[in-house]
């Protein structure tokens, strides 16, 4: 429930920067003016919000070296095999709508090779970024992510894609940069914007006669 709720904060406080973020990479960047593609953009825009939120992206102001490492695969399995089956289904489910929304958003990601790539590289900064926090940087996480973008892709390849947004050859051009855009900007806006916002609303709710019932 609290996890929940601190991934439902950050996403409200980052409403205020992630729409003009995302607005001006779609008219003033890369000249779309498809509306169906700026929804989508959003969608996906939030999507990488969550999950930055989801995995524990630290604050600029949170910063702490901790470089605790797993880098042996599947040995947590033998302390606590249900803990571990539990973390690792949340990872792949954790990324299986990237591995869906980025290739039915643009065509230029549709191939696995390249969803595979991406959805490790994007797995992999969050790892390299969890030194800097109180989590564990685990070689387990890194394969989990990466397998549930690739389960997402097949996905969205067994559906053929239904969602298509026509753009010109120019336009092609141009949008095979925005998801990775995309990402690094709500990266930079969950790290040093999103943090502004968030330590206000927790404020107010931490303050409010209803957080004893819900802590």
């Amino acid at each position: 429930m609290l996890r929940l709720l601190s991934i439902g904060i950050d996403c409200i406080s980052s409403v205020v920067f992630v729409v003009p973020a995302v607005i001006i990479l779609q008219y003033a960047v890369f000249k779309q003016r498809h509306f169906g593609q700026c929804i989508a953009a959003l969608l996906f825009a939030f999507y990488a919000v969550a999950v930055f939120s989801a995995v524990g992206i630290p604050a600029a102001g949170a910063f702490q070296i901790d470089f605790g490492f797993q880098l042996i695969p599947l040995i947590d399995i033998v302390n606590s095999p249900f803990e571990y089956m539990k973390n690792t289904i949340l990872n792949i489910i954790l990324f299986i709508p990237m591995g869906f929304l980025v290739p039915a958003v643009w065509k230029n990601y549709r191939s696995m090779k390249i969803m595979l790539f991406m959805g490790f590289a994007v797995s992999l900064v969050i790892e390299i970024l969890q030194l800097f926090t109180f989590r564990l940087t685990d070689i387990d996480d890194l394969i989990t992510n990466t397998a549930g973008t690739v389960i997402g892709c097949y996905i969205g390849h067994r559906f053929s894609y239904p969602f298509p947004l026509k753009l010109t050859d120019e336009q092609e051009h141009l949008k095979r940069y925005e998801p990775i855009l995309i990402l690094a900007a709500m990266l930079f806006i969950s790290i040093f914007l999103k943090p502004i916002v968030s330590r206000g609303i927790w404020n107010f709710v931490l303050s409010s006669a209803w957080w004893e019932k819900i802590k």
